[in-house]
């Protein structure tokens, strides 16, 4: 055939996954077909175009009846032999008049980024098919590989899992694959049963399959996908937490916050409004022998936090519901407290935390509105405790199209002060200031 029809695998979208192969069909071609995303990828051709819709029988009239006639280029996600249209290409216009050029799929992807073999892969696509099927392979000695669709989410098939009593495998959510804002998440089927994030985002969930009983028998860390070599920072990228709509200590702020802390590894941290736990998360690896205590008034917040303790796999940190201050006399003093939120008690639980403070500890105090700020700055004052504050406002460069802007991030003040051997009036700062 003069003009086959060329089926262009276009990778994850981005022009450095694309192979030179690819690029040149699309420079002869006369004809652009694909998805908007794949068609803005060679939006500097200025070639004419279709966008490819719901309407996949009219699609595969528009391509029969050019077929031999225009040089067409149909750009396909991934790899077009990879869950994708050419089955139904080959059906409905024969493989002699096609073209098929290759392109890196997710599932390849997903494996060069947790760096393991891909081969012994069992893959299985629960794209508009029922969700029971997600248990069919878990057997399999070897990674299972599930293609996910906004129905059946990386989420729901855990949450799914987990109903089967399988929460204990490994498990990895891969999203947004070679983009800006990519994600990995390396946890349990539990723990990532308990988050359902939305909205929807182009996902791959991997599960280690194989039988219960060899495989929690197995010394062989090999295969284990947690890198070895990995050592705590604080300040970890936010999409390292599992989340809902529960507020979080943004990554910079968070460094920030714990530098001030100061945390040494035997202490006794108090996290109060902790959130997501992303403060109380860092604080546990930086205090190992040490323990925290994350105090949150909501009870999906605190779900959420014992979540992200399995995510973590920490053992030294125990969530107490409650609306601080209450509560917080059950508790052993601390060395560390940090707080994030006050339920607008800001005042008492000033009171009640210096008060329990231990000798020479610390306290940081997170202010993101003028009112908690002033609040803050007049119970110090009025206590006659030394503090020091800082305000921070970060500002992070996004892409956009080909240029990059600065995206700002609310101001957050940062209040720190130790409790140094020498008298305070903190019992008479519970009144109005």
């Amino acid at each position: 055939m003069e003009h086959p029809i060329t089926v262009i695998g276009i990778g994850p979208g981005t022009r450095e996954h694309l192979t030179l192969e690819a690029i040149e069909a699309a420079e002869k071609a006369e004809m652009l077909v694909g998805g908007k995303r794949a068609l803005a990828l060679f939006a500097y051709l200025k070639k004419p175009s279709k966008v490819i819709d719901a309407d996949l029988p009219g699609l595969m009239a528009f391509l029969e009846e050019l077929k031999g006639k225009t040089k067409i280029a149909l750009l396909l996600s991934g790899d077009p032999g990879f869950y994708s249209l050419l089955p139904m290409i080959v059906k409905e216009i024969g493989a002699e008049g096609l073209r098929v050029i290759p392109g890196l799929s997710s599932l390849q992807l997903a494996f060069a980024r947790i760096k393991l073999p891909w081969q012994d892969c069992r893959w299985q696509s629960l794209h508009g098919r029922p969700l029971e099927k997600a248990s069919l392979w878990l057997e399999h000695d070897g990674w299972i590989a599930y293609v996910t669709d906004p129905k059946n989410s990386p989420e729901k098939i855990c949450q799914y899992l987990q109903q089967k009593g399988e929460g204990w495998r490994q498990a990895i959510i891969l999203k947004n694959l070679a983009y800006e804002d990519e994600i990995v998440i390396k946890s349990s089927i539990e723990a990532l049963a308990e988050v359902d994030e939305k909205p929807y985002q182009p996902a791959l969930l991997l599960v280690k399959g194989g039988k219960k009983e060899e495989i929690l028998s197995s010394q062989d860390k090999s295969q284990v996908p947690f890198d070895e070599e990995e050592r705590f920072y604080p300040g970890l990228p936010d999409q390292t937490f599992l989340r809902q709509q529960i507020p979080m200590t943004k990554s910079d702020i968070r460094a920030l916050t714990l530098l001030r802390a100061a945390i040494q590894k035997h202490d006794r941290i108090w996290d109060v409004g902790s959130g997501t736990g992303s403060i109380s998360m860092e604080a546990a690896q930086l205090a190992p022998l040490g323990h925290v205590y994350a105090i949150e008034r909501k009870s999906e917040a605190c779900t959420l936090i014992k979540a992200n303790c399995r995510h973590f796999d920490l053992s030294n940190v125990t969530v107490l519901e409650t609306e601080a201050p209450t509560g917080l006399d059950r508790l052993p003093q601390p060395n560390v407290i940090i707080i994030g939120g006050s339920g607008g008690q800001l005042q008492s639980l000033l009171s009640t935390c210096w008060q329990r403070l231990q000798p020479k500890g610390r306290i940081v105090l997170n202010a993101i509105t003028v009112e908690t700020l002033a609040e803050a700055t007049a119970w110090f004052e009025k206590a006659k405790i030394p503090f020091q504050a800082v305000q921070v406002q970060v500002q992070k460069m996004e892409k956009a199209g080909s240029y990059h802007l600065w995206k700002s991030q609310n101001p957050v003040t940062i209040f720190w002060a130790s409790k140094e051997d020498r008298p305070c009036h903190w019992a008479n700062c519970t009144e109005s200031v």
